[in-house]
């Protein structure tokens, strides 16, 4: 078996095969990573979608809603792309960052209860 092969086999352990303290020690090591790690990518998001929206005088809701100008040019087409995925970075990092406080109490509730 490859190193690569191993390192995934390990990736589809689930969690409730882990020993109470093994799952506690994920949690508390875990969550603040995930958290720092989520927070950063929120950040960027945001700073990026305030520049497009400072560049283009307006937000990717008008733009979803009204569509692009008929005149705009390549680079406003190429923004526009580059800015849909940064709205969903945006997006998808207050999603975790809203369900984090939740998991986090749910798994230490759920180890504690095992």
């Amino acid at each position: 078996m490859s190193g690569s092969q191993r390192h995934t086999n390990r990736r589809q352990v689930s969690s409730q095969a882990l020993a109470p303290d093994i799952q506690q020690r994920l949690v508390e090591l875990g969550v603040p990573l995930l958290l720092t790690e989520t927070e950063g990518r929120l950040a960027l998001a945001e700073r990026k979608i305030a520049a497009f929206e400072r560049k283009y005088q307006t937000t990717m809701a008008r733009l979803r809603r009204d569509g692009l100008p008929d005149d705009a040019s390549m680079e406003m087409h190429e923004d526009f792309v580059e800015w849909s995925g940064w709205q969903h970075t945006q997006e998808a990092a207050a999603r975790i960052l809203a369900a984090l406080p939740v998991t986090q109490e749910t798994s230490i509730v759920a180890v504690a209860a095992g």
